[in-house]
């Protein structure tokens, strides 16, 4: 198993119950090193354990590992040598799981169909949730069905410049102000492979929060 953007993993027992979060580093070809908490200690028996890994090109890959040879670092952290012994699944691409990430952005019309009227500017708007394949804001403004807008999302680790097309606008109650809202479901178009996967690596990291949120529930 390769895997090809991936900086974070969640190590579990082979029961499935959740022990931490770790950062992975490549130690050679097909071996890897989990940064972990000082204090993680390893089973003495056999050391194999259920690895999650967020891949930000392929998806979570489910595998079963051997971790040993722990190495002290600063910061109260260790590296534990992760050697994968089977893979047992993969959710690939992901591009319906939606996660909820409100972020303002700013949203420019690009072109709209023969006979619509582009809405000018750059318009306040909020996200309400995200995919790999697309996101749903709110504004308040209409964008036409299937006009195209653009914008950048300077919440990922690197700041996007994203293309979507308008698949639906919808009225919304009007906020608190009494102004309109309208929300609008879209699809990325002209999605790049670097951008892609910067994309991915930012929809993991909310829903690495979002486990985190229902585990502390």
């Amino acid at each position: 198993m390769e895997l090809k953007n991936c900086r974070k993993a969640e190590i579990y027992e082979p029961e499935g119950g959740f022990l931490c979060e770790a950062e992975v580093t490549r130690a050679s070809l097909d071996k890897y090193r989990l940064i972990v908490p000082a204090d993680f200690e390893l089973y003495e028996s056999t050391g194999v354990y259920k690895v999650v890994f967020f891949d930000g090109a392929q998806g979570l890959i489910h595998t079963m590992c051997k971790l040993a040879d722990p190495l002290p670092l600063p910061n109260e952290q260790q590296s534990l040598l992760c050697v994968v012994r089977e893979e047992t699944g993969k959710e690939q691409r992901r591009q319906d799981l939606k996660v909820p990430a409100e972020v303002s952005i700013e949203v420019a019309c690009t072109r709209v169909p023969a006979g619509q009227k582009r809405v000018a500017g750059r318009i306040p708007a909020t996200t309400r949730n995200i995919s790999a394949g697309g996101i749903y804001f709110i504004c308040e403004q209409q964008f036409p069905q299937d006009a195209h807008v653009q914008f950048h999302l300077h919440e990922a680790s690197k700041p996007l410049q994203l293309s979507a097309r308008v698949l639906r606008a919808e009225a919304l109650p009007p906020n608190r102000d009494g102004a309109p809202l309208f929300g609008h479901g879209c699809r990325f178009v002209d999605l790049k492979p670097q951008a892609e996967a910067e994309l991915r690596s930012f929809i993991f990291k909310k829903e690495l929060e979002m486990r985190r949120r229902e585990r502390g529930r």
